[in-house]
């Protein structure tokens, strides 16, 4: 049997210079490995994670439940009725430029208010009847023309002079009123029909003050927008609500418009002409849920034995259809209204901060926006404000603020690292 060699000193010194080595190298890797660790542990943190979004929980277009409103024109009849200050409800008909005769009156007096205001309780400068004026009686009289009697001398305020041209409809007074404001006729219906394109009336052309041309037409739209205009003036309002008025010469003088006072209905205008024939243009008031709200229509081109009185009619028949649609939208304090996400944490409900709600009505289109804030931060308690509600339904506009129901928690660090 062979003795065993014991290991030489030079084989002693290079085993230990191998485990020097592997020593060094294993401290290294474990250095490196520590390192990227940290490097890694240290972007989680300080890299932001994403920020929470909102997401609206409401449709973006949301239609009021109900049916909705159908008016039924005859063949050749315009209808329109729309929510005052909101938007149009519903039209009837070809829309199309028809004579409108005496509703022509209400863009004469917006002119002559524009050009000398009153305000409530004002009588304004005196106007001075002419035996021109008197001639002009006589004459529009004989041709069977709406009238109101004058007499030489008389004067009338001007606030009498919208009276007499307004509530009995006097074709003379009016034309008084456009000479007094802007020297001549032509001149007068130059400044209707500019006022009337800057209220956006596309398809109207006002031959005259009174209407009694049929080159006067428009739309039943149209009228609306006019009769809008007219009626957010307190003195015009004032004037088409009165059943009579006592003038010094004609005395006691009846509204044409037979339906105040009916239905809720306080003004605004009638006409006819046998080219058009009759045409009606009305307010009427109305109380849904302790909100006043006021609606305007519109019937043009009734014809037939009794085209006024059916005009009418319809006009009764259009605000009782009207009112049964009428509905109030609401968005109540604490309604879900959205939802927040991020990928760290559970969905979060959000809620209106406070409550929203307007007249409406059935099958109208609700336009719905939510805007959230700059930048949300990653974690946030119950009730922090998110963003912005707004709900839009024609000319109303209402918002409110939006805030997290209940808290949404900050990323973890193990979702940090698992996300760097």
């Amino acid at each position: 049997m062979r003795a065993q060699r014991l290991p030489s000193s030079h084989h002693r010194r290079r085993n230990r210079r191998e485990r020097s080595l592997l020593l060094r190298v294993s401290s290294l890797v474990a250095v490196s490995v520590v390192a990227a660790c940290s490097a890694w542990g240290a972007a989680a943190l300080v890299q932001s994670p994403p920020a929470p979004k909102l997401a609206l929980a409401l449709h973006f277009d949301t239609t009021v439940p109900g049916k909705p409103l159908a008016l039924t024109a005859a063949a050749g009849v315009e209808e329109a009725v729309a929510l005052d200050g909101i938007g149009l409800m519903a039209t009837a008909g070809r829309q199309r430029a028809t004579p409108i005769a005496s509703l022509t009156k209400m863009m004469s007096a917006l002119v002559v208010l524009r050009d000398h205001p009153l305000a409530p309780h004002e009588t304004g400068p005196e106007i001075t009847i002419t035996p021109a004026d008197v001639a002009v009686y006589r004459e529009e009289r004989r041709q069977g023309d709406s009238v109101v009697a004058v007499r030489g001398g008389e004067q009338l305020s001007e606030l009498q002079a919208l009276e007499a041209a307004l509530i009995p409809s006097g074709d003379n007074i009016v034309q008084l009123l456009a000479l007094w404001d802007a020297g001549s006729i032509p001149a007068f219906t130059a400044r209707m029909n500019a006022l009337a394109r800057s209220l956006g009336l596309r398809h109207t052309h006002y031959a005259g003050p009174s209407g009694v041309d049929p080159a006067t037409v428009s739309t039943a739209t149209d009228q609306l927008r006019a009769a809008e205009a007219a009626m957010r003036n307190p003195v015009f309002a004032k004037i088409v609500a009165m059943p009579q008025v006592v003038l010094p010469v004609a005395g006691i003088q009846y509204n044409v418009d037979s339906d105040l006072g009916t239905d809720g209905i306080d003004g605004i205008k009638t006409g006819w002409i046998p080219q058009g024939g009759a045409s009606f243009i009305f307010s009427a008031v109305d109380n849904l849920a302790g909100r006043r709200v006021s609606l305007l229509g519109d019937v043009i081109g009734e014809q037939g034995a009794s085209p006024l009185p059916t005009a009418l009619l319809v006009a009764r028949e259009i605000v009782r259809a009207s009112e049964r649609t009428l509905r109030v939208f609401r968005v109540g304090a604490g309604s879900t209204v959205a939802t927040l996400s991020a990928p760290y944490a559970r969905n979060v409900r959000v809620v209106s901060a406070s409550s929203l709600a307007f007249v409406a009505w059935s099958g109208a289109r609700v336009r719905v926006k939510l805007n959230e804030l700059d930048r949300l931060p990653s974690g946030l308690r119950a009730g922090t404000p998110v963003g912005r509600l707004t709900v839009e339904l024609g000319a109303i506009r209402a918002a409110t603020g939006v805030r997290a129901a209940s808290r949404l928690a900050a990323p973890s660090f193990g979702w940090r690292l698992e996300h760097p």
